[in-house]
Order: C-alpha cells, then structure tokens, then sequence
C-alpha cells in the first residue's frame, strides 16, 4: 500500500476539542478503494471523489465544556449535514451541484459547503437613483454558488420605510441586479438603501448605504 501524505489545513475553532490525525491517501489497494465508514472505532475511510482516504477516529473530550461558538458551530454543521442530505435525494438539486463539483468532490460536499458560506453584497450603486420613480439602483451581489434572489428597501432619514421590493437579475453581467423604484422621494440626503441576498439554502447576506 502506498500512502501519499496530505498537507494539514489549520482546523475551525470547533474542532479544537477533537484529537485529529493526518489522513493519508490510499493508493494501488483494490481491497478498500471505495470503502467508507470505521473499522472497530480505530480507523475511518472517507472517499472524496474518486479518492479513499484513512485515518484515525476523532476523539471527543466528555469532559470539556463547549463554548457558546463552539455549540453553534456544531448546530450549524448539522444543519449543513442535514440539507445536504436533502439534495442528494432531490434529482434538480443534485444535478445543479453536481455541476460545481471539482477536485475530487461530490454534489454532498458542494452543498454542505455553500450552506456553510453565506452569499453577501459587494456594492449598492445608487448613481441613477434620483428619487424620482423609474429611477433604478444597481446591486453587486455574491456566493460561491448562486445568488437566487435579492430585495432593496429604500427607508427615509427619519426611518419610516418608502417602498421594497425584489430586484431583477442582470443576465449579461454576472453578480449584477437592478431594482427599478416605484415611489417618490423628495428628500435624498439621510436615506438608507439596503440591499438583501439570498442563496439556495437561504442563507442571507446584506449591505446598507446611506445618502
């Protein structure tokens, strides 16, 4: 058997209570290429594409406390475990991460990741906005997979809300949305834009300007 040594990536704070050990590649063995699961709760095959790997089981302290972070953290990977799930068993959604897989991942991976990673807003470009109605704002908005919607509110100095409402995705400039407006605004300086985005496992980003 031969093993190819896997470079250590530093670790989320969550994993500080885990005893991890490096997981070597296996190589050239017909016997457990492709296994998955623990032999005797001491050793664990992943696969990762067409990859099989082994280490040893991760260790969990009783004892320790967990931090608030850390009880979060752990909440938010089993809800990422959960949806992922979910998307290897619906055929649309699967085949739309199947399309991002690379470097040895699967569609699961995919998921699991983007659920992890909220989209965010980049840029609120309010030059064409004049207050007027029919004025338009652009919005710059992100995520490692797909940004599938995005709302702007437009809310006065004195904090009382003009109007809202979803903006239309610009189909010929990647991460680009315009929100055409629909009421008057006479008094510009003090006005907030916020601009709200969403991805497929609604996750949420957002960025507000002020005028």
């Amino acid at each position: 058997m031969r093993l190819e040594q896997i470079v250590p990536v530093k670790q989320p704070a969550f994993f500080k209570y885990f005893n991890f050990y490096v997981m070597p590649r296996i190589k050239k063995n017909s016997l457990v290429k492709g296994a998955s699961g623990n032999y005797r709760r001491e050793f664990v095959y992943k696969n990762r594409g067409d990859k099989t790997f082994f280490g040893g089981m991760p260790e969990l302290d009783p004892k320790r406390a967990r931090t608030p972070k850390e009880k979060a953290f752990r909440q938010k990977s089993i809800s990422a475990t959960a949806y992922a799930r979910a998307v290897v068993a619906d055929p649309l959604l699967k085949a739309f991460y199947q399309k991002k897989v690379k470097n040895g991942n699967t569609a699961y991976n995919v998921a699991f990741a983007d659920f992890q990673k909220k989209p965010y807003v980049e840029v609120i470009n309010t030059g064409q906005y004049t207050g007027a109605p029919g004025s338009t704002i652009a919005v710059e908005a992100f995520d490692d997979c797909e940004v599938t919607e995005v709302k702007v509110s437009i809310t006065s100095a004195a904090g009382v809300l003009i109007e809202e409402g979803q903006a239309v995705v610009n189909m010929f400039e990647g991460g680009k949305w315009i929100y055409t407006t629909t009421q008057n605004n006479a008094a510009l300086p003090g006005t907030k834009i916020k601009a709200t985005c969403k991805d497929r496992p609604k996750s949420e980003g957002f960025l507000e300007v002020t005028l």
